[in-house]
């Protein structure tokens, strides 16, 4: 979503002190190439009605970046009296309402203490990625973004991401040999984690790059070329959150009952040409639409998965009715 709107209660005596507040998001959210608008009109009693408006992703960057360069920490250092009361009272409350309305993860229990600098401010920033690794990968990608790292360093610290990533995949034992990378990255897709061909490429890509740039300490590619990468690493960390969410729901409501999802591998196509041995040989590869591998379960969405009830197609399947989303 492009904004949103929401009420926010704060104790009326501080109306002062938030209005000042908002002014201070809206001075901030105007420095973006695109602007990102905060608007508020002050309803008595302590409501406020907020609207926030910005192009796509300039929300949640703006408020990411208010935590990774302590924007909120400097905010509240500003007042010298009452300041421990205004940041409970006033930037915690008000903030807190702006991040759980728009993040699935907006660590809002950790807020006050990063307000307070207590908190690191690469820890626990608001955020939809769930994994730990795609988290951290949310906050590589938003630093450099925001040009808080440059090209060289945010390869760095993505190549020794994604290498973690894989041996933690794998549960590689700390203190042996690992694979080299080219190879590490086949085991990996083969172990299932919904990586298709091109993203392993990308990852190679990363590699290669920090190899080849312990020389020069820089990177060959170009900013449109990174940003190739970086955006497609983000997605496939965004899928992989997705992907990995999906083996958790093993059964799903058909015309009011529940069936047991079915796995790639075992599926049996209700069509006439269907042959198990062809078939087998096909799910030897990972899925060719979610990239499971055999035995697992597909992906939501996936158009390779089959209907529990009536063996057809589960993608747009009329199985799926109305009131079994509820």
């Amino acid at each position: 979503m492009a904004g949103y709107d929401l009420k926010i209660k704060v104790k009326a005596k501080y109306k002062i002190e938030s209005k000042d507040f908002f002014r201070f998001l809206q001075a901030v959210g105007r420095k973006y190439p695109r602007p990102v608008k905060v608007n508020y009109r002050y309803l008595g009693r302590g409501y406020f009605y907020v609207v926030v408006d910005g192009g796509s992703g300039g929300i949640d960057a703006l408020f990411q970046e208010l935590f990774l360069d302590r924007g909120l920490y400097y905010y509240g250092c500003s007042f010298k009296k009452n300041r421990g009361e205004i940041i409970k009272s006033v930037i915690a409350p008000i903030f807190q309402e702006l991040l759980e309305t728009r993040f699935q993860n907006p660590y809002s229990r950790f807020l006050r203490r990063h307000i307070l600098g207590k908190l690191s401010q690469e820890k626990f920033m608001p955020g939809d990625l769930n994994n730990t690794f795609s988290h951290e990968y949310e906050i590589l990608f938003r630093k450099w973004d925001r040009q808080m790292i440059d090209d060289w360093n945010f390869i760095q610290d993505v190549d020794g991401l994604l290498t973690r990533f894989m041996l933690t995949q794998l549960n590689h034992t700390p203190g042996t040999r690992s694979p080299v990378f080219p190879r590490l990255v086949e085991q990996v897709q083969k172990k299932g984690v919904g990586m298709m061909d091109e993203v392993k490429g990308r990852l190679n890509e990363v590699h290669t790059e920090r190899t080849h740039g312990l020389h020069r300490l820089k990177v060959n590619l170009t900013k449109e070329e990174i940003s190739q990468v970086a955006f497609a690493l983000y997605n496939y960390f965004q899928y992989f959150d997705e992907f990995s969410e999906s083996q958790k729901i093993k059964t799903e409501k058909l015309h009011g009952k529940r069936y047991r999802r079915i796995k790639y591998g075992d599926e049996k196509w209700d069509d006439p040409s269907f042959n198990p041995e062809e078939w087998k040989e096909i799910t030897d590869s990972p899925c060719h639409d979610c990239a499971a591998i055999r035995g697992q379960y597909h992906c939501e969405g996936c158009d390779v998965e089959v209907c529990a009830r009536c063996s057809g197609q589960s993608l747009g399947c009329p199985c799926k009715l109305q009131k079994d989303f509820y």
